[in-house]
């Protein structure tokens, strides 16, 4: 059984959170939602009053400065105090897109709908910018003195603060490539995790880790075996979060060891102390430098956003919360030092429900109709007899010493018989129509099998994604939606058409009914 540890406070969303920020100190943190809410919650203190900007919060961060740092989908970057008040406001082309904020030396990035950086002060003053094709990833050094970004041909630029380009890495392959995270290290290093999209050039690695120096030299390279999903800096080396539920740790001389393994697809890494904390599937879980875990807290949603103050005690994770019964969001506030304590099989089945998991104890054996009324007194019997009922047991004089066996066998004839009616089979379906009550069977969707396919000589290859199989027992469906692992509506229709590089590729597809119900489905298409 898991160590587990209860959280310090669950702090319930109205709605999906999108965004979520962590005081360096935490001492308070932000969500926001894709209603466009934003929610502040002092550890200490209580709550300061919520806000909304337009076009729903797709970003945030807090500043060394302790400034507030809010990016819309479809609107601006805004800059708020700690109480929420906002300072200033600071004009994006189609809202923000990436945003990352520097532990010191004071920076914010910010790539926008266009594809075009800016670098500013947490005053919201303008340091620069850059632009450089479709700008798809950044990356901002710890004390702020450099960023670095990705375009979606695999070239990767480092920039100082201002804008200036320090260097370039080139993509490869004739095809180019994606790169899939990007990390700054503790000794000012900067690693690339990337996946061919065509022909490599000669022997080279198709899913690859780099290592590249301030200078812009590479200076180590390791082939993975799996896609990158995420980097995460740990003393002089670094955690690599995987697409196959892997975690690798490579050291500063990129020797690689398995740090963690999870039966499901990384989401978030994060460290505290000597401690990993890893986000996958509905779980974040606390390893410890030997890898084993010391404990684990579940959330109601997918584990997606994993922060942690500087000191790496206090926790925030927040997700998505899939259930299209419930919806329950939350946010959770955990304390890395609690004291874990192991979980038990069934140990929060209500007491009163216990005896049925045992034997039958003599104050719970079965009362048959001789013992319920063997010490009763008339007084007692009266209570529980009708008036018409009492006299035929008492007799016409009212004494109690009359014959009951009348009344006896009456009560074993009405037994059997609702023995007999709880027997019969019951048709809920049936039983609903009849009795006018309203019930919705949610739809079912059917995603489809896994693909496996062979890309065509240009490294890429068109797969049908098809929910057509998908269903509604006691409707019709209305409406498919079929989204990417990024999120991005790809069609809303049944089947959808796309075009896809090598590497592994995660679709979902949800089904909304006549009643509004609506299930998910996924579907992974490896390609290669």
């Amino acid at each position: 059984m898991p160590m587990i540890i209860d959280p310090l406070e669950v702090l319930p969303a109205s709605t999906q959170v999108t965004a979520l920020a962590l005081a360096a100190d935490g001492s308070w943190l932000a969500w926001g939602d894709e209603q466009g809410n934003v929610s502040i919650h002092q550890k200490e203190g209580g709550d300061a009053p919520s806000f909304t900007v337009d076009g729903g919060v797709s970003h945030i961060a807090i500043s060394d400065q302790g400034m507030l740092i809010v990016g819309s989908h479809s609107g601006d970057l805004f800059g708020h105090e700690r109480l929420g008040g906002r300072r200033w406001t600071h004009s994006l082309g189609g809202g923000c897109d990436h945003l990352a904020a520097s532990a010191s030396g004071d920076l914010i990035a910010s790539i926008d709908g266009a594809r075009l950086l800016h670098l500013l002060t947490s005053e919201g003053r303008l340091l620069g910018h850059h632009q450089q094709g479709e700008l798809m990833l950044l990356a901002v050094a710890r004390d702020g003195q450099l960023v670095a970004v990705a375009d979606d041909e695999g070239n990767v630029t480092v920039l100082s603060r201002d804008g200036e380009v320090r260097f370039r890495r080139e993509q490869r392959g004739e095809s180019g490539e994606r790169v899939t995270a990007l990390e700054f290290l503790a000794d000012g290093h900067l690693c690339i995790a990337r996946e061919a999209l065509g022909v490599t050039l000669g022997d080279e690695e198709e899913i690859a880790l780099e290592w590249w120096n301030p200078l812009g030299t590479e200076v180590g390279r390791v082939e993975l075996g799996s896609r990158c999903e995420v980097l995460s800096a740990s003393g002089g080396g670094v955690d690599a979060g995987m697409f196959d539920g892997k975690v690798l740790h490579f050291a500063a001389d990129r020797s690689e060891s398995l740090r963690h393994r999870s039966a499901y697809s990384i989401s978030d890494l994060s460290t505290s102390g000597d401690d990993l904390l890893v986000a996958s599937w509905f779980q974040v879980r606390c390893i410890d430098a030997a890898g084993d875990e010391r404990w684990q807290v579940e959330h109601v949603g997918l584990t997606q956003m994993l922060r942690v103050s500087s000191d790496g005690r206090t926790i925030a994770v927040a997700g998505d919360n899939q259930n299209d019964y419930t919806r329950e969001n939350q946010v959770l506030l955990i304390d890395a030092n609690a004291t874990p304590y192991l979980q038990q099989e069934g140990e929060d089945i209500d007491a009163d429900l216990a005896a049925f998991g045992g034997e039958e104890s003599e104050d719970t054996a079965r009362i048959t109709d001789e013992t319920a009324y063997a010490d009763t007194g008339g007084a007692a019997m009266e209570t529980l007899l009708t008036e018409d009922e009492w006299k035929a047991w008492s007799g016409d004089g009212g004494d109690g010493d009359g014959d009951s066996g009348q009344l006896l066998d009456l009560l074993e004839q009405e037994i059997t018989l609702t023995d007999a009616t709880e027997a019969d089979d019951y048709d809920i379906m049936e039983g609903l129509a009849d009795s006018g009550g309203i019930g919705n069977l949610p739809p079912v969707s059917d995603a489809g099998e896994d693909q496996v396919v062979a890309a065509d000589e240009d490294g890429t290859v068109v797969v049908l994604l098809d929910g057509s199989h998908s269903y509604d027992e006691d409707g019709e469906i209305v409406k498919h939606v079929w989204r990417d692992e990024n999120n991005r509506i790809l069609g809303e229709v049944a089947e959808v058409r796309v075009k896809l590089p090598r590497g592994n590729h995660t679709f979902t597809l949800t089904v909304t009914d006549d009643d509004g119900a609506s299930t998910g489905d996924t579907v992974t298409v490896q390609v290669q």
